[in-house]
C-alpha cells in the first residue's frame, strides 16, 4: 500500500467498522428487546450475519486495489444493508432514551425511510455494471445507469413525504418529513418510477451478459457465478412490489449475500483480482480466530454455566481454555492451510510451496536429467498450466530441452522467460497455458521468480555438462591414444617380421649358399687351383651383391643419409632407387634446413612407405613455414592397411595425416628450425 492508498485504506477500514457495529448494535437492541431469540429468530440472525459478506470482500478489494470501484461499492452495499435492518429500531431506542440536542431520532427515521434505495442502486445497477473491472463497456452502456438514477429520484419522491405512523420497527413515530397532501400528490410517481427500474435492472443484467460473451474461458468462469446470482438477487425485490413482503424478506437474506459470494468464488477459485495469497491468510487467519473465539466461548462461558458460575469470571476455566487451545492450535493451523490452499488454489501448489518445494529439489542437484524435468514440473504446477518447457543452452550453442509433462508436445508455448547467470543466457522456461485459464500477473511475478532462481542452477548444469563432456572426450581421446599405442607396437612387431623374413629369404640364404661354394672352393684348391680361382672370383661378386643388399636394408630400417644431410636429401636418394618413378619437390632453402630428428625420420618412413603403393610416377611435396613441415605425396594407391599406422606415426608428434585427392597429405608441428648445414 503506497502513501498515497493509506487513506484510501483508512477510509475503508472506517465504513467497515462502522458497519460490523451498526450489526452488532443491532443485534445488542434485539437481543435487549426482545431476550433470547427463539428458532425462526436465531436462523434469521443468521442470514443477517451473511452480509457481513459484503464489508468482508470489500475491505480486500479496496486492499488490494483501492482504484477499483467494486470494493467500494461492496463496502457501501454493506453498510445500507445494516442501516436498513436496524434504522427503525435505532430510532425507536434514540426516542426512549436519548434527549440530548441532536435529532438522533429524525435522523434514523429518514435513513428508514430512503436508505433502501441507495442500497438497490449499489447492488442491482452499479456492482453489475461496473464489475469486475470497475469501468463500463462503453459510453452507451449509462443508459441503465441514467434510467435508474431516475427511478431512484422518482421513487424518493414519492415516498419521502409519507407520514409512516406506527411501523414495526418505530412503533408510534412518524417521519419528521411526513405531509400528507405532498404524499398524495406525488404518489403517482411511485408507479411511474417502475419502468426506469425495469430499464435499470435489465440495462444492468444485460451488461453481464455482454461481458460473459465478449470473455475469454477464464473471464467466463468468473463471471458465470456472478451472473447466476445477480439474477436471484433481483427475485425479491421484484416480489416485494407484488405485495409478497414475508417471502420478499426471506429471499432477500437468502439470495443477496450470493453476490458477494459469487465474486468470492470467482477471486478464489478463478484467481480474479489476483489476490489468492492475501485471501489465503485471511482465510487461514479467520478460521484461526474463530476457532479461539469458539473455545474461549465454549468452556469459559458455556462450561461456567453447567458448573453455576454465571457471569463471574472463572480463572480455572480460562487456563483450561488456554491449554486447549495450545494444544489443537498447531494442528488446526495446518488443517486450516490445507484446506485454504485447496479452496485458493485447488489441485495447484502454493506459491510458496512452489518456490520451497523448488528450492529443496534443486539443492545439490547437479544432473541435468534430474534438473529440467524437475524444474519443468515446477513451473507447469505453480501457475497450473497445461505443460511447460525447459531448455539449456549448453556451452559451444548445443541445446537440451525437457517438456512436462513427457507426453505433451513440445511447442506452441505462450510464455517464455530467458534464465541468465551474470548476464550469460543459460536456458529458457516455458508454459503452455491451460484452456480458459489464461496466466495471471501473481503468476508471471511467480514465472519470473522461477527463473532467476534458476539461473544459477542451470549455470551448474552447464558446467557439469561441460565437465562431462571434456571427460567423454578425455575418455575418447585417451582410448584412442591406447588403440594407437597398440598399432604401433602391433606396427614395429610387423616391421620386424618383416625384416625377419628379408634377411632369411634374401641375405640368410645367400650367405648358406656362399659357404656351400667356399666348401666346393676347398676342395677345388687341392685337385684344381685354376677351377678354385674361378669360383673365388664369382663368391667375391656374390658377397659384394649381398654385403649391398645388408646395406639397402639397413638404410631402409634408418637411412645414414637422413641423419647426415637431411630429409630432402634423404628422400631423394630414396626415389633415385625407388622400383617406380619418383620426384622430390621443396623449395631450395628445405634442403640445406634440419629439424628435429624425429619429426625428420616420422616424415621420411609417412612418404616411403607412401611410394610402395605407387603403382605409376609419384611426387613428393614438402614444404615448411609457421612451425609446420607439411608434406603430400601424389600418384599414391589405396593404402587401406597402411593407412592407421602412417597416421599413428604422425600423430604421436601432434601432426596430422589424411587422404588427399590424388594420395595422402599431413603436417606435422616443428617449432624452431634446429639448424641449417
Amino acid at each position: 500500500m503506497t502513501v498515497r492508498g493509506r487513506p484510501r485504506l483508512f477510509a475503508a477500514l472506517l465504513i467497515a467498522g462502522l458497519t460490523v457495529a451498526l450489526f452488532l448494535g443491532g443485534v445488542l437492541d434485539n437481543l435487549a428487546t426482545s431476550g433470547a431469540p427463539g428458532l425462526p429468530g436465531a436462523i434469521g440472525l443468521i442470514g443477517i450475519v451473511t452480509f457481513l459478506i459484503f464489508p468482508s470482500m470489500g475491505l480486500l478489494l479496496v486492499r488490494h486495489q483501492s482504484s477499483n470501484a467494486i470494493g467500494w461499492l461492496l463496502l457501501g452495499i454493506g453498510l445500507s444493508v445494516f442501516l436498513i435492518f436496524n434504522s427503525g429500531h435505532f430510532a425507536a431506542a434514540a426516542a426512549a432514551h436519548y434527549r440530548g440536542p441532536l435529532p438522533i431520532t429524525q435522523v434514523f427515521l429518514v435513513l428508514a425511510a430512503t436508505v433502501w434505495l441507495p442500497f438497490i442502486l449499489m447492488l442491482l445497477l452499479f456492482l453489475p455494471m461496473l464489475f469486475p473491472d470497475g469501468r463500463l463497456l462503453s459510453r452507451r452502456w449509462l443508459i441503465p445507469i441514467i434510467s435508474g438514477l431516475v427511478f431512484a429520484l422518482l421513487a424518493l419522491l414519492g415516498n419521502l413525504f409519507v407520514p409512516t405512523n406506527g411501523t414495526v420497527d418505530s412503533p408510534g413515530l412518524a417521519n419528521p418529513l411526513g405531509n400528507s397532501s405532498l404524499a398524495r400528490m406525488l404518489e403517482p410517481l411511485i408507479n411511474l418510477a417502475v419502468p426506469f427500474g425495469l430499464v435499470a435492472l435489465i440495462g444492468s443484467v444485460s451488461s453481464v451478459v455482454a461481458r460473459y460473451r465478449r470473455g475469454d474461458g477464464l473471464q467466463r468462469h468468473q463471471l458465470r457465478w456472478f451472473l447466476f446470482a445477480l439474477v436471484l438477487a433481483a427475485i425479491p425485490f421484484l416480489l416485494h412490489n407484488n405485495n409478497n413482503s414475508v417471502l420478499a424478506n426471506v429471499l432477500l437474506v437468502l439470495f443477496v449475500p450470493l453476490l458477494p459470494i459469487s465474486i468470492a468464488i470467482a477471486v478464489l477459485r478463478y484467481r480474479l483480482y489476483d489476490i489468492d495469497v492475501v485471501i489465503n491468510r485471511a482465510l487461514v487467519y479467520g478460521v484461526l480466530a474463530a476457532f479461539i473465539s469458539s473455545v474461549y466461548v465454549a468452556i469459559v462461558v458455556g462450561v461456567g454455566r453447567l458448573v453455576g458460575s454465571g457471569n463471574r469470571p472463572n480463572l480455572a476455566l480460562s487456563i483450561v481454555a488456554t491449554a486447549v487451545v495450545a494444544v489443537a492450535f498447531q494442528p488446526i493451523r495446518e488443517r486450516v492451510q490445507r484446506f485454504a490452499n485447496r479452496l485458493v488454489y485447488g489441485k495447484r501448489a502454493t506459491p510458496y510451496q512452489v518456490m520451497a518445494g523448488f528450492a529443496d529439489q534443486m539443492a545439490g542437484t547437479l544432473s541435468a536429467d534430474d534438473v529440467l524435468p524437475q524444474m519443468a514440473e515446477a513451473a507447469a504446477r505453480g501457475v497450473g498450466a497445461q505443460a511447460a518447457r525447459v531448455i539449456l543452452v549448453l556451452p559451444g550453442g548445443g541445446r537440451r530441452s525437457t517438456v512436462w509433462p513427457p507426453t505433451a508436445s513440445a511447442d506452441r508455448f505462450e510464455r517464455t522467460l530467458p534464465v541468465s547467470y551474470r548476464g550469460e543466457l543459460v536456458g529458457e522456461i516455458a508454459v503452455r497455458e491451460s484452456p480458459g485459464q489464461p496466466i495471471t500477473p501473481g503468476e508471471g511475478r511467480l514465472l519470473a521468480d522461477l527463473a532467476a532462481q534458476a539461473g544459477p542452477v542451470l549455470h551448474n548444469v552447464r558446467l557439469t555438462a561441460e565437465l562431462q563432456g571434456r571427460l567423454v572426450d578425455i575418455s575418447a581421446q585417451a582410448a584412442e591414444l591406447r588403440a594407437s599405442r597398440q598399432r604401433i607396437v602391433a606396427a614395429q612387431e610387423t616391421e620386424r617380421r618383416r625384416l625377419g623374413d628379408e634377411i632369411r629369404v634374401g641375405v640368410q640364404r645367400e650367405l648358406e649358399a656362399t659357404s656351400e661354394q667356399l666348401d666346393e672352393v676347398e676342395r677345388l684348391l687341392v685337385d684344381d687351383g685354376v677351377a678354385a680361382a674361378a669360383q673365388l672370383e664369382v663368391l667375391t661378386i656374390e658377397t659384394q651383391r649381398t654385403l649391398d643388399g645388408l646395406r639397402d636394408l639397413a638404410r631402409g630400417i634408418f637411412p645414414p643419409l637422413l641423419a647426415d644431410k637431411g630429409i630432402v636429401a634423404a628422400l631423394q636418394a630414396h626415389t633415385r632407387k625407388a622400383a617406380v618413378h619418383a620426384s622430390v619437390e621443396s623449395p631450395a632453402e628445405l634442403g640445406s634446413t634440419r629439424f628435429d630428428p624425429g619429426v625428420e625420420t616420422a616424415v621420411y618412413f609417412c612418404c616411403t612407405e607412401a611410394l610402395r603403393a605407387a603403382a605409376g610416377p609419384a611426387t613428393v611435396h614438402l614444404r615448411a613455414g609457421d612451425g609446420v613441415l607439411t608434406f603430400a605425396i601424389e600418384g599414391v594407391a589405396a593404402l587401406d592397411g597402411q593407412l592407421e599406422g602412417l597416421r599413428d606415426r604422425v600423430e604421436a608428434l601432434g601432426g596430422t595425416l589424411a587422404r588427399s585427392a590424388s594420395g595422402i597429405a599431413g603436417s606435422v608441428p616443428v617449432g624452431a628450425e634446429v639448424g641449417v648445414l
